[in-house]
This record gives C-alpha cells, sequence and structure tokens, in this order.
C-alpha cells in the first residue's frame, strides 16, 4: 500500500559553493552510550506519526484526495531534537546558515527519527520500527538534496551508536580503546548509502554537499564514484580513508567497481540505504540494467531502506518502486495538484524550417534576437545581466560542429566577442568539462552562449539563463521538457525554442501535442530583429562603468570573479552592419571552412541518432535518411551528397525496403504520382523511397556519378558518436583527478 502525503512545492532553495574534498580525521566523535539518545527518539515517534499520512491503493497512480497537511513549522529548530548536534550545528550556523525547511525536507524530515531507524523488518513485522522507504515526487531545485543527505547521515550515525552499545553490551569488560578501534574496524567496512545520480556534474554536487553537511564530522568519508576520473585515485582514496560513509556514483562506474574491486564491492554489500536520485532520468538514459546490477549486490530490500527521488512519477517509475522499496514504502508528493508545471510558464516557440539551409542562419538570430532583449538593461548594468542562452543539440558531433560556426560568427552579433562561447560534451575531458561548466555558470558580464549536449539537460543549475534553444529533436517528451527547465528558475524570466528541420515536424504534433507550442517562422523572426535593430541604431543607451571586481581583505581580486570583468564591455551604436552582413559571411566565409571530414562524421552521428527515431516523426527511414543527406550538403557544405554503405545501414537496423504491405516493395519518389518532390510532405504514410536522394539500401546511387565516383569515399560502418557511449568506453575515459564534470551523453 502506499502512504500519500501531499504538500507545496518552494523554489527558493539555495545551493552552497563547491567545496573540495579534504583527507579525513580518524574517528573520534560517536556519542560513548546512545541509550538515553535513542529513548528520546522512541519517545518522539508517536508525535510525528499521528495524522500525517493516508493510505492508498498500490495500483494508483496518482493521489486524488485531497493533501495532508504538512507541518505549521517549517523551522529546523522544530526538528531539533531528532537531529545529532554535528548536523544540526551544520545546517542552522555553518556552512549552510537555513533557518527553514522546504517543503520538500519537511514532508521528509517531519518522519525522523524513523527515518534513521534500522531498516531491517522486526520478526513480528512491526511496520513502525523498521525505517521507511519513500518515493518522493519532488522538482529541480527545491532542495531535496538536504532531504535526502540528512536522514542518511541521520541513518549512519544510528548505526554506528547501535554497534557501539551492542560492542559493549556483548565485551562488558572491554577497554575504551578496544570499544573505539573496534567502532574504527565497523565504519571502515560498512557503507551508510549509496546515492547513484545520473550524470558526473550532479553527483559532483551531490557530493560537495554532503562534504559540507559533514562539516563538524570531520571523521565521516564521503566518496565520490564517477566515470572520467581517473579509477586508480578512486580507489586509492577509498583505501586511505578511515571510513566510507556516504557514496555518491555515477551507475556505470559503479558497475564497474562492483564487478572488479572486493575492496568496494564487499562495504557496499553491508550498505543500509540506496538513494536514487532524478529515478526518472536514470531510466530516460538507459541506466535500469545498471540500477539492477548494483541493487543485486547491495542488501535485501527487507534489509536495507531505499529513496526514490523523480519529478516524474511514470510507469517505469512505479515498476522500479515495486521492486525495490517495500510493501508499506510511502509515497510523498511536493507538486500541488492545482499548480501548473514549471514549463508551462516559459514561453516556448518551434519553428519548422523551410529547408536545411535556413538551419545555422536562424539559430544565430535566436541569439542575436536574446541579446537585443536584454541589451539595455546590461547597459544599465555596466554590461553585467546581458543574458545567457543554452544550445542543446543531440550528438556530441554537432555540437562541436555548431560551437566551431558560433565562434567563428561571434563578430555579427550584437555583443561581437564580448560574447562568450563555451562547449560541454562526452569528448571533453572531465577537467574540461568541468572548467567550461564553471566559466559558464560564473560568466556574469557580455553575454554567455553554451553549446552542449544532454550533459546539461537536467540536474545543473546555470543561474541567469534567458533562452534555451533546441537544434532538432530531443531524446523524449520529457527530456525536451528538462532542457527548457534550465530558464525561467527561481521566477526569473525565460524562453523556450525549438529549431526542426522539415522532416522532423512531426515530433511537434505526435510528441508534443499538449504542450503550448507557439510558431516563430523564419521571417517573422527576421523581421522582429531588424525592428529592435533599427530601434538600437537610433537610440543607443549610454553603458555604466562596469561594476567592481570582487577583491578579498588583502585587496586582491578573488578566485571567484571573472576574468572577463577586468575590461568594459559594450554593444556599438549601430548594429545594422554587423546583421545585415552575417547571412552573405556566414556562407561565403565559415562554411567552406569546415573540415569535410568532421561534416562527415557528424552525418555519421546524426544518421546513427534518427534512423530508429523514425516512428517518433511518423515518417520513414528513407525520408530520415534522405533528409539527413540534404543537410549535409545545404546546411554543412558538402558538395556531393554523402554515400552510405548498405552494410552500415543494416547495422542501425535499417529494413529491407518493404512496407507492412506484405510483397509490395516502396517505389522511388521520383516514380509517385502525386506531384511533391518533398518527402516528408507525405509523413506519416505508409510506403516510401529507396533513397532517391543517394545511398538507399539496395538502391542504385545518384544518376550522374559511377562506381569510380564513390570509389574513395569512407564508409560508414565503425562506431559513432550517438547515443550513450559503452560502459567500457565510459570507465576508459578518465582524465582528471577532481571532483568535477562529466556524465553520460547523447
Amino acid at each position: 500500500m502506499y502512504r500519500v502525503a501531499r504538500t507545496t512545492v518552494w523554489s527558493g532553495f539555495r545551493p552552497v559553493a563547491m567545496l573540495t574534498p579534504t583527507r579525513m580525521a580518524p574517528i573520534a566523535w560517536i556519542r560513548a552510550d546512545p541509550a538515553p539518545r535513542m529513548a528520546r527518539l522512541h519517545a518522539a515517534l508517536p508525535r510525528f506519526f499521528s495524522l500525517n499520512a493516508i493510505r492508498r491503493d498500490e495500483e494508483a497512480t496518482v493521489p486524488t484526495d485531497g493533501p495532508t497537511p504538512i507541518p505549521l513549522d517549517k523551522t529546523y529548530s522544530s526538528i531539533k531534537s531528532a537531529l545529532h548536534a554535528p548536523v544540526y550545528r551544520a545546517v542552522t550556523e555553518k556552512p549552510f546558515k537555513y533557518e527553514t525547511m522546504t517543503d520538500v525536507q519537511a514532508a521528509v524530515m517531519s518522519r525522523l527519527p524513523r527515518l534513521a531507524a534500522s531498516p531491517e523488518l522486526s520478526p513480528e513485522g512491526d511496520a513502525v520500527e523498521h525505517a521507511q522507504d519513500l518515493l518522493v515526487r519532488a522538482k529541480t531545485g527545491t532542495g531535496k538534496t538536504l532531504g535526502f543527505l540528512i536522514p542518511a547521515l541521520e541513518g549512519r550515525l544510528r548505526s554506528l551508536e547501535t554497534f557501539l552499545a551492542k560492542y559493549k553490551e556483548d565485551n562488558p569488560h572491554a577497554k575504551p580503546i578496544e570499544a573505539k578501534k573496534a567502532l574504527a574496524a565497523y565504519a571502515k567496512s560498512t557503507v551508510g548509502a549509496l546515492i547513484l545520480s545520473p550524470t558526473r556534474e550532479l553527483a559532483t554536487q551531490i557530493a560537495n554537499e554532503a562534504i559540507a553537511l559533514t562539516t563538524h564530522l570531520p571523521q565521516f568519508g564521503v566518496r565520490l564514484l564517477v566515470g572520467g576520473s581517473s579509477k586508480s585515485a578512486q580507489l586509492r582514496e577509498w583505501y586511505r580513508s578511515p571510513s566510507n560513509d556516504i557514496v555518491v556514483a555515477t551507475p556505470g562506474r559503479c558497475v564497474d567497481l562492483l564487478q572488479t574491486e572486493s575492496m568496494i564491492r564487499k562495504p557496499l554489500e553491508s550498505a543500509r540505504m540506496l538513494i536514487l536520485d532524478e529515478a526518472d532520468t536514470l531510466l530516460d538514459m538507459g541506466f535500469s540494467d545498471d540500477i539492477a546490477t548494483v541493487t543485486q549486490n547491495l542488501p535485501d530490500t527487507t534489509q536495507r531502506q531505499t529513496f526514490l527521488f523523480s519529478a516524474t512519477v511514470s510507469k517505469s517509475i512505479r515498476e522500479v518502486a515495486r521492486k525495490s522499496l517495500k510493501q508499506d514504502h510511502e509515497y510523498i508528493d511536493t507538486v500541488p495538484v492545482d499548480e501548473v508545471d514549471t514549463h508551462l510558464h516559459i514561453p516556448q516557440y518551434h519553428t519548422i524550417l523551410p529547408s536545411a539551409a535556413d538551419q545555422m542562419e536562424h539559430l544565430i538570430r535566436l541569439i542575436a534576437h536574446d541579446q537585443l532583449l536584454w541589451a539595455r538593461d546590461a547597459a544599465k548594468n555596466g554590461g553585467a545581466g546581458g543574458g545567457k542562452t543554452v544550445v542543446f543539440l543531440p550528438t556530441t558531433r554537432l555540437t562541436q560542429l555548431f560551437s566551431q560556426i558560433l565562434s567563428s560568427m561571434k563578430t555579427h552579433l550584437p555583443w561581437g566577442r564580448d560574447t562568450l562561447v563555451v562547449e560541454i560534451h562526452s569528448k571533453k575531458t572531465q577537467e574540461q568539462r568541468t572548467r567550461a561548466s564553471d566559466t559558464f555558470r560564473r560568466a556574469s558580464t557580455g553575454y554567455s552562449v553554451l553549446v552542449t549536449s544532454d550533459v546539461s539537460a537536467r540536474g545543473v543549475d546555470y543561474p541567469g539563463v534567458t533562452r534555451v534553444i533546441q537544434v532538432g529533436i530531443p531524446g523524449s517528451r520529457d527530456l525536451y521538457i528538462h532542457r527548457v527547465g534550465r530558464t525561467g528558475r527561481a521566477g526569473k524570466a525565460g524562453r523556450g525554442d525549438l529549431v526542426l528541420l522539415p522532416w522532423e515536424s512531426g515530433f511537434v504534433s505526435w510528441q508534443l501535442n499538449d504542450i503550448p507550442l507557439q510558431p516563430c517562422p523564419v521571417g517573422e523572426l527576421q523581421a522582429e530583429v531588424q525592428k529592435l535593430t533599427e530601434q538600437w541604431d537610433a537610440d543607443p543607451p549610454a553603458f555604466a562603468p562596469p561594476p567592481a571586481e570582487p577583491r578579498s581583505s588583502s585587496g586582491y581580486r578573488t578566485r571567484a570573479s571573472s576574468p572577463r570583468a577586468a575590461r568594459a564591455v559594450s554593444i556599438p551604436k549601430a548594429l545594422s552592419p554587423r546583421l545585415d552582413s552575417m547571412s552573405e559571411s556566414l556562407k561565403t566565409n565559415v562554411i567552406p571552412t569546415l573540415d569535410m571530414l568532421s561534416v562527415r562524421e557528424t552525418f555519421a552521428s546524426l544518421l546513427g541518432y534518427y534512423i530508429n527515431k523514425a516512428h517518433e516523426l511518423r515518417t520513414t527511414k528513407e525520408v530520415v535518411l534522405t533528409g539527413l543527406k540534404r543537410w549535409s550538403v545545404e546546411a554543412a557544405g558538402l558538395e556531393e551528397e554523402p554515400y552510405v554503405s548498405p552494410e552500415f545501414l543494416k547495422k542501425l537496423g535499417y529494413n529491407d525496403g518493404r512496407t507492412k504491405r506484405r510483397g509490395t516493395v516502396r517505389r522511388d519518389w521520383d516514380d509517385r504520382s502525386r506531384g511533391s518532390d518533398s518527402p516528408w510532405d507525405r509523413r506519416g504514410r505508409q510506403g516510401g523511397a529507396s533513397g532517391g536522394g543517394g545511398g538507399g539500401y539496395g538502391g542504385p546511387r545518384r544518376s550522374g556519378g559511377g562506381e569510380d565516383r564513390y570509389a574513395d569515399r569512407p564508409r560508414y560502418g565503425g562506431r559513432n558518436d550517438h547515443g550513450p557511449p559503452s560502459r567500457r568506453y565510459e570507465r576508459d575515459s578518465y582524465g582528471s583527478q577532481r571532483y568535477g564534470g562529466g556524465g553520460r551523453d547523447y
């Protein structure tokens, strides 16, 4: 049975600064005699569990009953008696200095101290004694990280106290030094909580927040196990640490270490708690098998406590909950029934491009449009607050290509060279990704553009993002929503744009039909940018002096200050010459200079990404293949459409050219009686083409070229960079030893 409690969301969570992990001191702080404290905790149980939940049938998907009242007093002082002193001091004094809990924190921590009890079921099956399992629906940015870290830390402290009390009971004549050694050995050989996160960036944020929470528990160890950093360094740190109480990991690296390192596998086999953060994203990114492998190496559900935190509770999440949680787990929903989803507050637009040739120019105009909208506010602040854009792309290769083009076209944007362009994708080392992420996050003057794959789609917070632009279809509807959620955060203004090629238009009508997308035709955007440009030229504002750089007490510039704040930034008084020459410069100076091998590799990655998404677009694979070939010529500047070998198409799941009507072979587009010369004009119909545009499976190559024309052309049959990398690839691509940056990538 579900236990259901509903509360309201609070979006004022303030993230803590990133901290550097330090060597842990020997275990010193454990309550010598926990019996009085445990007696007080048991006495407090009735106060917290009188009327705090209602029961619902297990088959229910979303509770329909009215919300259960949440505690009226949401101050941390109200739960002081349920927290250990070092934990309470870290939250209310240093480093967090919080006084009030967010709603998700209040909903979870009102269940203390039971959340810190032993997760094992009593022989009598007493449901009140063992620690509760929770399925929590909470939005990103509502303070849920502390909501699961505090119970995890309290549970670990409680288990250490229980062990010490039992040791003294079994060994009444043991000396204090012997009890201390036994406790240290127990702490070293066990793990308090394992937290799985979908990306390296989010895992890093959680680990650093856990380090901050254990500020007054210096003997506690927080371990970060993620791909992209040295495996040997992580093993060394594990071996040298006196204890590994909180372990934060990405699924790939966690499975790797469980299967190869007994030094890590054995302590994790005794972990009292498993936390799946962003559980819906973990499943969307294909980690379901890895999660199953991890849980097989952990104690049984009757012997462990499990938290699932997710922004959505889909059928797949409920399935994981049935397998991972106890039957009497509680479902906490902190999203009010009548609250509109966050992404619905954000104005969203979509553009179906007339042709692939308009793709890059339209993207640059969208960025220019956002720069012009915020330029006058930035002028009043000396160049600060000029806005930020996040550009999402479906593959790593396309991210690299678009980042190169945008960097070359900066001079044609209103902010010109004061436009910062950074890129994040799976080809970057962890150190490079962390540095790029920090640079974009700290940027405060001029204008910043982050060109990224789905590494930044969920969990990572970038303040001040004024626009999100998605080029090409996202991996799913939920991923589209998560991407849009990077802007308009904490009540600030934002906008989302979706830019699609003609054959991708089915994604809007079939996958996003319940989202209020407004059309943004190419011509209307061009006219709007022209209007804003003329207004600027007619009345250019004067830029105020730049804000003073932050300095330390010694008078030197602090490390946190942005190097771009050292000089004044501005926009010229006449912008028309820059924007008027943009189109010509793109076609004559930038596109012809692109490396053709990189363009072909980008085409291959897009083909691998899109070929199995034809059903989501309600079109055929032939249409996708033809559209991508035309993109490589019209948008990326290839002289002729690339040839794709039948072997490569077969590896990608390309079919045999037949429709669902048995025995009926698809005819070429040129043979169709209806007069449209664009195959995507007939999307959703069964039937198609053998390629028409060249290179279809089993079909002839384009007319006008014989066998010699393609003799030296490379064939795409090897590994491409679309989709998540294999586990072996993820394990071997280690860069830096520092905590930061990385995750599975599309």
